[in-house]
């Protein structure tokens, strides 16, 4: 089972020698709440409203009175939004899914789990990795393993009181020399993003990803290596450019449910947009395939919500096309998996296929 490590725990409601209010100012605070609530829902005009025609035996009807109930009682959603807000006021937590830092900063809780299974799936990982790489070489490809850091691990000044499991302190490096032990160039980009963070941006404060300045460092290093395998790839010209910062509401956020003004401030984010300057371009529609493809998570893939542009800033570091096969929401298991099954694979038969990793994924264990 999944949980939160005992030393992420921040001293205070816990601490037997904190003031006695602050002790059960959180069990008395929730228990009215809930009493207040349930009078207030068992007598709402939702709680009162029974679906018709539904089957109870395969579970349709409960499923339904569900909804109608949710939809039933109008004040459930200032009620989600009061308690997220005192429990952000008064003792400094999100909801489930998210960690409060310091200065207005979030971190997603993965980074801070931790479960007896873990070095078992992290070797599983490993296996799979391997497993894959001898896949592609069977074509004549190469992988290259772009392993993204934590962003507890570039940050760390902002955790205030919280504190970092110690078993997932060296995780970062460890997995990834067995990567390159094992044949598989996985370069580092945790120093070169300790390095970077000293003048910019490369992690958003209040999401999980990092910013454009983020995704271009790990261009720089990823390109680099793949040009180091001297494959003699296409030459493509490209543009990069940023766009004026605007307010960007990061996907952790969502973890503390109070109006604006009263949770942590959104990030002024950049979106970045690549195009390509010569005549060339298209190589799906023309004779010659992309032979440079990557695939990963939303770090990588190209959606409405993506404003990091790594494909793109890619493109531009490597001097050379690239197709996209990365999956938002999937983790990257599961795109890489499509991909050596799809048509992408077969259509444009590639060179080098660089496979983005975050490193909070490591852990979590997929179905066979």
């Amino acid at each position: 089972m999944t949980e939160f490590a005992p030393d992420t725990v921040k001293p205070n409601v816990d601490d037997v020698a904190a003031p006695q209010f602050l002790q059960w100012l959180p069990a008395a605070f929730l228990l009215g709440v809930v009493g207040i609530g349930a009078v207030l829902a068992v007598t709402s005009k939702g709680a009162r409203t029974f679906p018709a025609d539904q089957n109870v035996i395969t579970g349709k009807w409960m499923g339904a009175y569900e909804k109608t109930f949710d939809a039933g009682v109008p004040w459930l959603d200032p009620s989600v939004n009061l308690w997220g807000g005192a429990n952000y006021r008064l003792f400094d937590e999100a909801r489930d899914g998210a960690v409060v830092g310091t200065d207005g900063w979030l971190y997603t809780s993965e980074e801070f789990q931790t479960a007896a299974s873990d070095a078992a799936e992290i070797q599983r990982k490993l296996a799979y990795i391997t497993q894959v790489r001898n896949t592609l070489a069977k074509s004549g490809a190469k992988l290259v393993v772009a392993l993204i850091p934590a962003k507890v691990r570039i940050y760390p000044d902002h955790l205030g009181a919280l504190k970092v499991p110690t078993v997932n302190v060296g995780v970062y490096q460890s997995f990834r020399q067995q990567v390159v032990a094992a044949g598989i160039p996985a370069p580092d980009l945790e120093m070169p993003f300790r390095t970077a963070q000293t003048t910019i941006q490369v992690f958003q404060k209040t999401d999980t990803h990092w910013t454009p300045q983020g995704a271009e460092v790990a261009a720089q290093v990823i390109a680099h290596q793949v040009k180091a395998l001297k494959l003699d790839l296409p030459v493509a010209q490209f543009r990069t450019s940023l766009s004026q910062s605007r307010v960007r509401k990061g996907d952790l956020l969502r973890y503390i449910p109070v109006p604006d003004g009263i949770g942590p401030a959104p990030d002024q984010i950049a979106t970045s947009t690549t195009e390509r300057t010569d005549a060339g371009g298209g190589g799906l529609l023309g004779a010659d395939s992309i032979p440079v493809t990557l695939v990963g998570t939303s770090y990588s893939a190209r959606t409405k919500n993506n404003v990091w542009n790594f494909d793109g800033q890619l493109e531009q570091a490597l001097g050379s096309e690239v197709i996209n096969a990365s999956e938002e929401g999937s983790g990257p298991i599961i795109p890489m998996r499509k991909y050596l099954v799809g048509k992408n694979i077969s259509d444009n038969p590639p060179k080098v296929v660089i496979w983005e990793i975050p490193e909070r994924y490591l852990r979590v264990k997929y179905p066979e």
